[in-house]
């Protein structure tokens, strides 16, 4: 397989690289959903303009805001709260 967003090899989605990006997206997500009240695809935009957060993570901000997967995984995140 190809990673979706650098075309490198995966296994899944992503790259090694981009899927530790993406797994730390998912990881502080909660933290800013705490502090800022803020969706998933809100978090994913303000990733995606952060002049601190690193290309990898932009890169996956993107391409999920670009796909479907960022409501996807909003969705996901909302019945997991409930």
């Amino acid at each position: 397989m190809q990673c979706g967003i650098c075309g490198g090899k995966s296994e899944g989605s992503f790259c090694e690289l981009h899927k530790a990006a993406y797994d730390n997206l998912l990881k502080n997500y909660e933290a800013w959903k705490k502090s800022m009240k803020v969706s998933w695809t809100e978090y994913l935009t303000h990733i995606k303009v952060n002049e601190y957060a690193g290309l990898w993570v932009k890169e996956v901000a993107q391409h999920l805001l670009a796909t479907d997967s960022s409501k996807q995984q909003g969705d996901q995140k909302a019945e997991s709260d409930k």
